[in-house]
């Protein structure tokens, strides 16, 4: 598709606190992101105990659509949706917003219900990572918080609490000051919240527990600053709210990556989050980059879910950098095959994808220049949106591909955690072999089969053929490389002995 019919896509997300900006344009199957952006509006510090949006909020929000507007205008193709959420459900003169709203951007605003907004939000994640059999997860928001209970990638419950982090941060914490009582009454607030849910939230067998959006970002943030550490348990929540205390006014509060709108309401949200894993007896969060907006996103652009989030991304990813499909699927093969004659007796079963991942991709770099392509490779992989991809997995990738042939880079090999370096350095070995037997492109692959001697030592029997010498010269060199990082390569002199004399 040329990119003057490209179709791009375009999701407004209008949150209690922010809004939320995404342009995408349809590449080669799967969404390629080409801005994001937000703005603090703070719509919900607009909403009167009456339920009124004042004329200030209105015009906030106004005048963000249309900056928002101007980045789009002029896009050919463009599909768009806005959503709005919490304060715009709530307010009773949304009409004036809503029709003021028209003459900025000439498209509907879809002011969407708690329940509706859980489930894109959920999908949303779906479509950026890799869910478990059970999930949980949590989006506070500015007015409202929403919890989801989902079975890989469909959510099973939906809820939408009355509970948001800027109308906590007006009801308790307004003057400024940190102190156990106002954190008491913050969070038995919330706890009411909590109790209402139904029974399935009390279940406790979660195998991955998330959470999206702005407040539970910035708590990891500032427990990365106190603590050291980004996931969430108890106990480190507790320990940054006596942090907070000990500071007195959100004024002292200083945390180099919150902005400074955001400090503001990092406590409301922290008596939410609390409140919540205590009341749901929550053992450890993780956060997630996606959200509401993603979700709206993917459903305009109508992308198929049911396929693995991460299989569509190498797919996408492949067809990007005008990959060689068949030779990957060749040394895919090859690799595979060596790796299930070793899977199990190294104990590396669990970590197939990213070998096969790897093989896929391993010619990546050759777009930009055949000449060390491995190393454009690498840094293609280490450097992309990769969605489905935690952040140690695409360091992971991007290692296997950029030490896939020469003198791999002992040193930052050597600098991984053990039990990590040791899963890679097997995977690589069988990479590197996989590629060794596939080299010139040849219609038919050399075969080369494996056995396990040990944890640390592979037994390499090449079948016999005209081709066989190339083979063994590039196993005498491969058998030192990977000797250098602790890996024994051994070819039995009584196979081919003529050929093995020096091996």
């Amino acid at each position: 598709m040329s990119a003057s019919l490209q179709r791009h896509f375009v999701a407004i997300d209008m949150g209690s606190n922010s809004f939320h900006l995404m342009i995408a344009r349809e590449q080669d199957g799967s969404l390629q992101i080409l801005h994001k952006e937000k703005e603090q509006v703070r719509l919900a510090q607009g909403l009167s105990p009456e339920g009124y949006l004042s004329d200030e909020a209105i015009a906030r929000g106004l005048e963000c659509l249309r900056n928002f507007s101007l980045r789009f205008s002029d896009l050919c193709e463009t599909r768009v949706r806005l959503v709005a959420t919490h304060t715009l459900r709530v307010a009773r003169n949304r009409d004036k917003f809503l029709k003021a709203a028209l003459t900025v951007l000439p498209y509907p605003i879809e002011v969407i219900s708690g329940h509706e907004e859980a489930r894109l939000i959920y999908s949303g994640i779906a479509q950026s990572q890799v869910l478990e059999k059970h999930n949980l997860v949590i989006d506070i928001g500015g007015g409202s918080t929403e919890v989801v209970i989902g079975e890989k990638n469909q959510p099973v419950k939906l809820s939408s609490l009355r509970c948001g982090c800027v109308s906590y941060n007006e009801r308790f914490f307004a003057d400024g000051k940190l102190s156990l009582s106002a954190f008491r009454a913050a969070q038995a607030a919330a706890d009411k919240q909590f109790s209402s849910l139904s029974k399935e939230y009390f279940d406790g067998r979660w195998d991955l527990v998330l959470g999206s959006s702005g407040s539970v970002k910035a708590i990891c943030e500032a427990l990365a600053e106190t603590v050291g550490e980004e996931t969430v348990t108890l106990a480190r929540l507790k320990e940054l709210k006596l942090k907070l205390v000990q500071a007195g006014h959100v004024d002292a509060l200083e945390f180099a990556n919150i902005d400074r709108k955001r400090i503001i309401l990092v406590p409301a949200g922290l008596a939410i989050l609390i409140s919540f894993f205590k009341r749901l007896e929550i053992e450890k969060l993780e956060p997630t980059p996606a959200a509401l907006r993603e979700g709206v996103l993917y459903e305009l652009a109508q992308i198929d879910q049911s396929q693995d989030i991460r299989h569509r991304t190498v797919e996408s990813i492949a067809q990007l950098y005008h990959v060689d499909t068949k030779h990957g699927a060749r040394v895919r093969t090859t690799a595979m095959t060596l790796f299930d004659a070793v899977a199990d007796a190294w104990n590396i079963r669990p970590h197939a994808r990213l070998l096969a991942y790897a093989a896929s991709l391993h010619e990546i770099g050759i777009h930009i220049s055949s000449r060390a392509h491995h190393k454009h490779g690498n840094y293609i992989i280490a450097n992309s949106d990769l969605p489905g991809f935690s952040e140690d997995l695409q360091q992971d990738l991007a290692m296997l591909i950029g030490n896939q042939h020469k003198k791999p880079q002992f040193d930052n090999i050597n600098a991984l955690p053990d039990g990590r370096r040791e899963i890679l350095v097997k995977l690589l070995c069988l990479l590197r072999l996989a590629i060794l037997v596939n080299l010139g492109r040849v219609a038919r692959s050399l075969r080369l089969s494996c056995s396990p001697l040990g944890n640390n030592e592979l037994a390499l029997i090449p079948e016999q053929s005209a081709r066989v010498d190339m083979l063994l010269k590039d196993l005498k060199r491969e058998k030192k490389h990977m000797a250098q990082l602790g890996l024994l390569l051994r070819l039995d002199s009584e196979i081919i002995p003529s050929a093995l004399d020096d091996f």
